[in-house]
Parts: structure tokens; sequence; C-alpha cells
């Protein structure tokens, strides 16, 4: 690169904005890790929390101002960690990754004296946690069970008339033969553990990425009626058109019909009401209650009662965990820890009183533990990390 600073200037712009690729996010945060030059990096972060822009603009400007010196002060000072908790009106907004805090704790980071020492004081004896990564164990018909990331790419079993198989980027891939006669129905199941999530192709074409703490159970071979899947948790789908035979996910005690779309469903148990949200095509969500047509860009949740309601919804956030991200609006901090939990494996205990804050805003799923709990202290929760466990304190 000719001039890092204009690489730079475009990177942070990009985030900043959030419109940053994961890549490019890595990017950035390895520019800010290593950079040499504190003036450039103050001079972007000045810029961007301060930036009169209303579109964009996270907090108002005193508070702004008071948040950024309080930042800065901590990077310019490593022999020493301290942490503030703000209660500046801010807290309705005083995500674990607003885009201008993450940077700005990129560069308290970068500071330190020593890289081994990234992790906070209290916690600097404890090994860190890194993020989850593909890992999932399928299940066949007979009971039978393959630790997928525990095995290389290749020829893996066959179950009827499909071949089972990894393909060289990690990806299950099930290939039945079209019309393929089916005697037998074998019933096949993919689940992610804590900290795992799954990509894979069904018989029929169609792909499933499963986040974490999830499962789909499957034929290997859809019959000619229909092709029906049923999932735990959460999984995003592009279903393989084909109109002569619908696609159906049960979920809990409701079912999706399509025919050929891309949709996203998160069903945990713990989050409450089971969302569904249409990227593109069509789909119909019904229960023993009510029975729905989403569009693109339509969320239907699933009451407790059964009632279905709709709205519209920025799609960023439902898919943001299979683009590698935590994407929170509103969230409470338990709402926020069961994410870290199923992503992390972590346990997560509470000390005292549960801390009242709601998060908006974005984390990279790929940094380590550790720096999930730096960006919770610097917006006023008192975090520590103690072997698998994460502790809130009052």
């Amino acid at each position: 690169m000719d001039n890092p600073e204009n690489r730079l200037e475009e990177l942070f712009n990009r985030y900043y904005q959030g419109l940053a690729t994961a890549s490019e996010t890595e990017e950035l945060m390895a520019f800010i890790r290593s950079s040499k030059d504190d003036a450039v990096l103050e001079k972007f972060l000045k810029n961007g929390w301060l930036s009169p822009d209303s579109e964009h603009s996270i907090f108002a400007a005193g508070t702004s101002r008071t948040m950024l010196d309080s930042i800065l002060d901590s990077s310019r000072r490593p022999e020493k960690v301290t942490t503030k908790v703000f209660q500046l009106g801010w807290l309705r907004y005083a995500s674990a990754a607003a885009i201008i805090l993450l940077v700005g704790i990129g560069i308290w980071w970068k500071s330190r004296s020593d890289p081994s020492e990234i992790a906070h004081s209290e916690q600097s004896k404890t090994e860190d946690i890194k993020p989850g990564g593909t890992r999932a164990l399928l299940t066949l018909s007979d009971g039978s069970a393959i630790e997928l990331d525990r095995v290389g790419s290749g020829f893996l079993a066959r179950q009827g008339a499909a071949e089972i198989s990894k393909s060289k980027d990690g990806v299950l891939v099930y290939d039945a033969k079209s019309g393929t006669e089916t005697s037998k129905i074998n019933i096949n199941t993919l689940a992610t553990p804590k900290g795992g999530q799954y990509e894979m192709v069904l018989p029929d074409g169609s792909k499933v990425w499963l986040n974490a703490s999830s499962s789909i159970r499957f034929p290997s071979v859809f019959p000619a009626s229909e092709r029906k899947v049923e999932i735990t948790g959460e999984a995003y789908f592009e279903v393989a058109k084909d109109k002569s035979k619908p696609f159906k996910v049960k979920f809990n005690r409701s079912e999706v019909q399509v025919l050929g779309t891309s949709f996203n469903i998160m069903a945990y148990p713990e989050e409450g009401p089971s969302r569904t949200t249409l990227v593109e095509g069509s789909v119909f969500i019904k229960n023993v209650d009510q029975n729905k047509r989403l569009v693109p860009g339509q969320q239907a949740a699933v009451l407790s009662t059964g009632q279905i309601k709709t709205q519209y919804i920025a799609l960023d956030g439902a898919l943001a965990w299979k683009n590698g991200m935590f994407y929170f609006k509103d969230a409470s901090i338990e709402e926020v820890m069961r994410q870290i939990s199923r992503w992390y494996d972590v346990e997560i205990e509470y000390s005292g009183k549960i801390p009242l804050r709601q998060f908006t805003g974005k984390i990279s799923r790929n940094v380590n533990l550790s720096e999930v709990s730096g960006m919770l202290r610097y917006a006023g929760v008192h975090c520590r990390i103690q072997g698998t466990k994460m502790i809130i304190d009052p």
C-alpha cells in the first residue's frame, strides 16, 4: 500500500458506517495494534467520534468528548488499567462494540508495552478463551457418530443412496442422485456444540448454516412427496428450487414452508419468541393457531401464546452471526451474555444484582473473549474471566 494513512481512513470510514466486511474489520484492528503512529489513529478516532453527521452520530457532543478523552487518556497510561462507569445519559447506546469504542480500545491495547498483557490485570494469569469455530457432530441413522472437525476432507459414509463427504473447505455434503428410489428413510442429525458452527449441503442441493448449540434432523435422501427437516437453535437456509416438492422446516411447534428462498430461523428456547427472517423469495409460517406469509425484509415472531407477529427489520441484524458478527440493538446484559456463552462456550455467573444496561452495536465474533470483556468494561459492565466462566459483578 503506497499510503497506509489512506488505507486506514478507508477502513475506518467503512467500519464506522457499518459497511466493513469481516476481513476488513480484522485488517483495521491489525493496523491499529501494529501502527507506530498514534497521532494518525487519534485523528481518525476524534473525527469519527465527534462527527457532526447526525446520521452516524452515536452520542451527544458533550458526552462524546468526555468518553473520548477518557479512552485516549487510558491509551496514554499503559502502566495502569482504569475502569470508569459512565453515567451521562448514554447507557442506552453503551454498546460493547459501538463502532468508535472498538477502535478506541484497539488503540489502548496497541499502546501497552508488552503484547502478552492484552488481558486486564486481574485476569492476566488466566488463559484467554478463543472464539468458536467449525465444529459439529454428525450422527447417522444407525447411531454411529462422526466428529467433523476431527476428520479430513473426502468420503465419510454412505446412507442409503446418499454419499456423504466433507469438502476441502470443510462443508458437509450429501450427494443423492436425482430420481433415486428410497425404500428406507435414513434420518441423520447434524449438531453443533457451544462454540461451534457448521455449513452443509442437503441431498437436494439446499445449503444450511448452523449457529452454535443448534441441530438439524433430515433424511439422507428426500422422498418423492416433500422435503422436510427439523431444527433446534438457529439456522440459515438457501433452499434449492423445486416446484413439485415443497421444502418444510419444523421448529418448536411451528413450521416454515417454502419452494426456493433464503431465510433465517432463530429458535433458541432461552431467547423467548422464535423468529423467522426472510431474505429473499417467499415463505409461509404456520402453527396450530395462525398462518402468515412473509415478504423479503420481514420477520415473524411466534409468541408463547401461539400468535404470530410480523415486522420489517434490518436484515444485517438477523444475519450477523452468519457474517461473523455479534449484533445488538437495545439488548440487555442477559441477552448479550447468552450469545457470548454460546459462542465462547463459557458459563455466565452473576455475582450480585444483574446490571441494568442496554447495548446497541456490533462486535466481531473472531476476537478472543478478553477483547469482548474489555469492551464491556469500557461500557461500564464489571466482568472478569475465571477459567471457563465469565463473572458479572455488580
